[in-house]
């Protein structure tokens, strides 16, 4: 059986306990737009992938001491794994920095919340 690291599998209140954060700090990053959790009868649902993520994010947050809108700001020039620093043999397994490489509009959850089609980065992307 394949293992799938994709899989919505945690609730919020799980994906809290597994990380060590209270649920609303997942709903603050949810609605500042830095994680997208699946949805489930109205109940998120986090995958392995997704905890991976939010700990990177808890790295560059408390350890980097970079700001929400400033971890935003430099998502839209850089992919993770070059904000954390992440060794070559650490990214070439890792399905987080794989995802991140991608144009949010290559991605199966959006990763911005405007309609494609109405993106400046789209646009110049496929004018």
């Amino acid at each position: 059986m394949e293992i799938n690291d994709d899989k919505p599998t945690y609730s919020i209140g799980i994906a809290a306990e597994l990380l060590g954060v209270h649920p609303r700090t997942l709903r603050i990053y949810e609605e500042e737009g830095l994680i997208t959790p699946s949805r489930k009868g109205g109940k998120r649902l986090f995958s392995k992938n997704d905890l991976k993520w939010i700990e990177c994010l808890r790295y560059l947050i408390h350890d980097e001491n970079i700001s929400i809108p400033g971890i935003k700001k430099l998502l839209e020039f850089a992919p993770c794994w070059r904000l954390k620093n992440c060794p070559k043999n650490n990214r070439e397994n890792c399905t987080v920095s794989y995802c991140r490489n991608r144009k949010c509009w290559e991605m199966a959850q959006k990763a911005c919340n405007k309609s494609c089609k109405n993106c400046e980065k789209y646009k110049a992307e496929n004018d």
